[in-house]
Parts: structure tokens; sequence; C-alpha cells
């Protein structure tokens, strides 16, 4: 699925007709109900629209479940025709600008954002992704400026927040201030992932006594989150506990069985800090397998059967290597090393 402007997940509301059932108020234990797929929701949705098909909200839900399902041609159609029916609704241009990030067409996006503004300059949301398209375009005293705006309207605004924290780390590598920013991103929104996972990098790069920690309560708080399962597990790899970082990996790996990288962290571990030059090389296989062009993965491969002894095997993996990336600086190294390891 591509990405929405940087960051910003799209929602996915989906109202089928107005007479929803509501819950019940009684104590009577209830079945759970399985969740609707993106599929059956547009279903639904075109149930609905098929009974009332003048009803703009009806299309502008439909377009997000037709982009959230990477149909962005039929999301396309119903944001034409939502427009059609409601030329003023904020929500439409929103979704309009998400859905031109996605095509790759960022000349129309702001004039989808201004046009947001101009309809309901109260409305924070199309500040801030103003404030996202103009940091992803290196325009940082914008940014901030579109930010600040939108922070201008109402203090609790955890989004943007966080487009602050990345304008600071972006264009000045201010990491207090952005700390500060994502902190208050998070601390406002408690299931808001994003800038956890900033936190996380920023205490695991500077290496303070309590990045363990927090970065274990991250992973706590966002169970099912891949990303803070992965910060953790390499956090854990490089400061002496490389079991617990591989029982994470495994964890990932239960869901995501093709991820390269996670076969290549595994891979790493073995080599690195668990000294096994079997099971590392087996995994570097692994993610060669899934990713023939991953050259990390390549290297490591020849630097497993270099301390094999199979010189034979690693030289032709190291100059493999610099046939793809000629600067290639480790291989470079290598491959001389090998070399005079087998004239002695």
């Amino acid at each position: 699925m591509k990405k929405t402007l940087l960051f910003l997940g799209l929602l996915l509301v989906l109202f089928a007709c107005d007479n929803t059932p509501k819950p019940e108020t009684d104590n009577t234990t209830k079945e759970p109900t399985a969740p609707v797929t993106v599929d059956q929701a547009i279903q639904l949705l075109s149930d609905s629209i098929a009974m009332d098909s003048t009803n703009a909200s009806l299309y502008v839900h439909r377009a997000k479940a037709y982009f959230a399902n990477e149909q962005v041609g039929q999301a396309m159609v119903d944001i034409n025709q939502s427009l059609k029916l409601d030329p003023n609704n904020v929500e439409t241009y929103l979704l309009l600008a998400d859905v031109y990030y996605a095509m790759g067409d960022q000349d129309n996006i702001a004039t989808t954002l201004n046009k947001a503004v101009e309809i309901n300059s109260l409305d924070a949301r199309p500040l801030v992704k103003l404030a996202e398209l103009n940091l992803l375009q290196q325009n940082y005293n914008l940014a901030f400026a579109y930010v600040d705006k939108a922070l201008g309207l109402a203090s609790y605004n955890p989004k943007a927040y966080f487009v602050k924290g990345m304008c600071y780390m972006a264009s000045k590598q201010d990491t207090v201030s952005a700390l500060k920013n994502f902190q208050l991103a998070a601390e406002q929104d408690e299931n808001f992932y994003d800038p956890v996972e900033q936190i996380s990098r920023i205490y695991a790069v500077q290496q303070p006594p309590y990045a363990m920690d927090y970065l274990r309560r991250a992973q706590q708080q966002f169970p099912d989150i891949p990303t803070a399962r992965y910060e953790l597990a390499l956090y854990l790899q490089s400061h002496g506990e490389p079991e617990e970082a591989m029982a994470h990996y495994d964890t990932i790996l239960m869901q995501y069985p093709y991820n390269y990288i996670v076969l290549f962290n595994k891979g790493y571990v073995n080599y690195v800090y668990l000294m096994d030059n079997d099971a590392a090389l087996e995994y570097f296989n692994k993610a060669l397998t899934i990713n023939p062009a991953y050259i990390d993965a390549k290297y490591n491969k020849g630097r497993v059967l270099e301390q094999m002894g199979d010189y034979s095997q690693a030289t032709e993996i190291y100059k493999d290597v610099l046939k793809t990336q000629p600067d290639y600086k480790l291989a470079i190294d290598a491959l001389n090393r090998v070399q005079n390891q087998e004239t002695e």
C-alpha cells in the first residue's frame, strides 16, 4: 500500500447507512462480531449508494475504502462524484491530497489542501498536511509556519506536534526540540505510535540509561506493531541481549515469514554475537532467496564463508558485491584480505 502524505495513516471510517444498529445498553453478554474487511465495506457502501445516490459522504467513505484497498482509480471516481454533489467538503479534499501523493502528483497536493483551508480556515488538518508536504519538499520555514498555525487553532493536536518534531529533526538535527514535540504528541494520543517510534530511535542513538526500559514499554504498549518489536530487538542485539533479540525476531517472522531484513538480522546475530556460522549462513541464504539483490546479506555471507575457511566462495561473493557496488569498501577490504590469505 502506498503511503499517504509522509506518515499520516488513512483512517478508514465505514458508515454503511444512517440506521446502523446501536450497541445494547443492558448487561447481556454478546458474542463478538468479526471485523468488516475492506472488500465487505466497499460492498456495504455500494449497497447504500444504490439506495441513496445523492449522498456525497457515502462516496467519500467508499473512496477511502477503495484507497485503503489500493484501488486508486476507483477512489478518484468516487472523489470526483462526491465533489460534484458537495464541492465544499473538507474531508473530500483531504482524501484527494492523499490520493495525489500516492499517485506521485505533488503539483496538485498544495492546491487541493489550500482549497480545504479556504473552505474552513478553522480546520487544522489541511494545515498539518501542508506542513508535511513542505517538510517533504525541504521547505522547512514554510513547514514550521503551517504547523505553528495549526497549533495556534488548538493546542491539542498530536499529529501537529509530531510533524513539528520531524521538522526539527530534518532541518536542524535538533533532537532536544524534536524529543519535546514527540513526547507531547505521544502524551496527547496514547495510541499514536509514530512519535513513540521516533523517541525510541533518539534514545537508542543517544543511549541514555533508560533507553532499554523505554523500548520495552513501547513494545508492550504497541504489541501488534512489528516496528515496535523490531526497534527493541535491534537495540537488544547490540546491548548484550542477543538471545532475547532473536526471540523477538522469531515473533515477527511468525507474522511476516518473508521479511528478508529480519532474516538478515538473525544471520547477523548468529554470526557476530552467538558465533554460530552455520546458522548465520542459513539465514543469510534465506534473506538472499527472497531478495537476491540485498547486498549487505551477500557481503555478510562472504564474511561467514571466509570465517569458515572457504576462501574461494568468499572471493566470488566479494567480487559479485563489487560488480553491483564498486565502492563497497568492506568488500574491497575483504577481497584484499582473502587474496592475501590465499597467497600465504
